[in-house]
């Protein structure tokens, strides 16, 4: 009986202290936790077609995209800036293997949102931001910013930058 007690006092506290913070915790169901827009396929078969060309010049991503890989997961890397300098650059890929409940289950920090319809998780930390989008119903769409010093943008506004790569994103990923 103690026990039970004892861990119902903790995890109120974790709760509260997850309210306290503004941060939606990972155990809470978000408002919007379900898909509302369409479904989106993850087939891409170049995962430097998440964004167009017009896309990445509007959102500042001057440089060429390069296929990368980020936790084993392909995708397209997309810079701003000097090369090896200041700048910023985003990471896109879709994911077919995770969801972004899974995504915000191992990231304590990770806070829920709706983004255009889709349920989304975002973390953001000192350097950078991630948001992963659910736009099928075993996938997700993976995109994090990072912001190197001396960028054009500031470091605290990373979440902004990632949020308009995912909207862009989310535009030209096809119909499922």
């Amino acid at each position: 009986m103690r026990k039970g007690l004892a861990a119902g006092a903790i995890a109120t506290g974790l709760l509260l202290a997850g309210c306290s913070t503004g941060a939606t915790p990972a155990e809470q169901p978000p408002n919007g936790s379900t898909r509302t827009a369409a479904a989106k396929s993850l087939e891409v078969s170049d995962p430097c077609s998440l964004l167009t060309s017009d896309q990445a010049k509007t959102l500042g991503l001057e440089q060429e995209p390069k296929p990368a890989e980020n936790e084993g997961k392909p995708g397209c890397q997309y810079e701003a800036g000097t090369p090896g300098g200041p700048g910023w650059g985003v990471f896109v890929a879709a994911d077919p293997k995770r969801t972004f409940q899974q995504f915000a289950e191992a990231q304590p920090r990770a806070q829920r949102l709706d983004v255009g319809g889709y349920p989304a998780a975002k973390v953001n930390d000192a350097t950078g931001c991630t948001f992963v989008v659910d736009v099928a119903d075993a996938g997700s769409l993976l995109v994090s910013a990072l912001v190197r010093s001396g960028a054009p943008i500031e470091v605290g506004t990373s979440c902004d930058a990632a949020k308009r790569t995912t909207e862009a994103a989310l535009k030209t990923l096809p119909a499922a």
